[in-house]
């Protein structure tokens, strides 16, 4: 049987992390999704072909500098090279 005291911290506890909560319809913080007496917020998202695209995208990109970093080294060699001669 649980004494007033522990009744108290019990609900202490329960407020305490109830300002952590972020509710999942209004996406406020304070009360969970079950509470909730808002309206639900659009969240935009974008589609899986989306992100996909965008990734391959980046990922072009990335060799295309990691191509042009490297004809830059080999042309700054040959830059050298033709000073020392």
């Amino acid at each position: 049987m649980a004494t007033p005291m522990h009744r108290l911290t019990a609900r202490r506890q329960a407020e305490a992390s109830k300002q952590h909560v972020r509710c999942q319809k209004c996406l406020e913080s304070g009360h969970g999704t079950y509470e909730c007496t808002g309206k639900r917020k659009y969240l935009h998202r974008p589609s899986r072909t989306a992100e996909l695209e965008l990734k391959k995208a980046l990922k072009e990109k990335r060799k295309q500098i990691i191509i042009t970093r490297k004809h830059w080294r080999n042309y700054c060699r040959k830059k050298d090279q033709e000073k020392k001669v």
